[in-house]
């Protein structure tokens, strides 16, 4: 005698649906949107430090896909996908040029392996919403003994009031061609943001770059910036140029980019995203800093400097170690009136010396 039943066929269909709807199922990348609410000038009350304390608890998780990791078993991930920053094609653009790999002087000073690339986000456009602080990212440099080029992270405030998701993009995207000198004398034209692609007109495809991987992360800069400020996750992005032409001499137009096809190698070891650059704090308000970094044993040394002085050191401890990519966080209390440097370094694992990657943000307490 048996006591199994064979399903019917009713529920066997079932079964299979709920499946094949649970495989397409794919998070969105939301840690730029997360880290801007946190920027957001303080409105008083509770509802706001309700959300800037929800806004650190979920950088510190590494939830959601937002911040790469190299344990996709365990960790959300942003994954590699090709070593060069090539066009996905689309099916109304002609073939893309494939642009050349980046040059060996890009590579890290840590091994990161690639993980499996997820489907873009096609989120509904949501409604407009008061804007707050925008990710801008631009090329700049790793600081310590390689200081190899990478895409560094910081955080715009601009008076935009209520504004849409074309609105945010194209002040951010405007932004990020002045912080990057290979898109110099390059201004853009128009920015247009549909469910599925966020496409970008430049006035001009800028100057030859000195080598492919310069003009990709010249590219990967305004390519993260957009998808930053629109806040949908890994939307393809198609950036043309008025004129015509490969962007910055090396990289082809015919189709679109996205941050899945930027090597991790390609961001720079530290970013410090509180506070940003130039920034006017309160001596009434404690100071925390945060930011994110690549460091052995998750270990970010740190020093608070005031003109030549030491003001603060210490060592902070990043929510995972190298080779993944970790959220710190230092709480300097209440500061005096003045001008202060803060800056976060890691050292050599091999004789705990040698500054593998260095980055400084100055700002004022007033």
């Amino acid at each position: 005698m048996t006591t199994h039943v064979d399903p019917s066929d009713t529920e066997r269909e079932l079964r299979e649906a709920l499946a094949t709807r649970a495989r397409e199922i794919r998070p969105a990348d939301r840690l730029d949107a997360i880290l801007a609410q946190a920027h957001e000038p303080e409105a008083g009350g509770f509802r706001h430090r309700w959300l800037a304390g929800v806004a650190v608890a979920a950088s510190a998780a590494v939830v959601a896909g937002t911040v790469w990791a190299t344990r996709p078993e365990t960790e959300g991930t942003l994954p590699v996908a090709p070593s060069s920053l090539t066009p996905t094609p689309t099916s109304t653009s002609p073939s893309p040029t494939v642009s050349p790999s980046p040059n060996s002087s890009s590579s890290a000073s840590t091994t990161r392996p690639p993980s499996s690339s997820p489907s873009s986000s096609t989120a509904p456009q949501p409604p407009t919403s008061p804007t707050g602080a925008l990710a801008i990212y631009r090329v700049g440099t790793n600081g310590g003994a390689t200081n190899r080029p990478g895409l560094v992270r910081e955080f715009w405030s601009p008076s935009l009031g209520r504004t849409t998701e074309s609105q945010k993009a194209t002040a951010a995207v405007a932004e990020a061609l002045k912080r990057t000198e290979l898109w110099s004398g390059v201004t853009l034209r128009d920015v247009t943001v549909e469910k599925s692609r966020i496409s970008l007109r430049l006035s001009g495809p800028g100057a030859s770059a000195p080598s492919a991987g310069s003009a990709q992360l010249g590219v990967s800069a305004l390519v993260w910036t957009a998808q930053g400020a629109v806040g949908r996750g890994d939307v393809p992005v198609r950036i043309t140029a008025d004129g015509g032409g490969q962007l910055l001499g090396q990289v082809g137009t015919g189709g679109s980019f996205t941050r899945s096809s930027t090597p991790l190698d390609d961001l720079c070891d530290i970013w410090i995203d509180t506070p940003s650059p130039g920034a006017s704090m309160r001596p009434s308000d404690p100071l925390v800093v945060r930011g994110q970094a690549v460091a052995w044993e998750a270990t970010v040394e740190w020093e608070l400097q005031s003109g030549t002085a030491t003001v603060q050191d210490g060592v902070a401890t990043a929510s995972i170690g190298a080779p993944g990519r970790g959220t710190f966080t230092v709480d300097l209390g209440r500061l005096d009136a003045g001008t202060y440097t803060f800056r976060a370094f890691t050292t050599s694992a091999e004789d705990g010396a040698r500054v593998i990657a260095d980055r400084q943000v100055t700002f004022t307490v007033t």
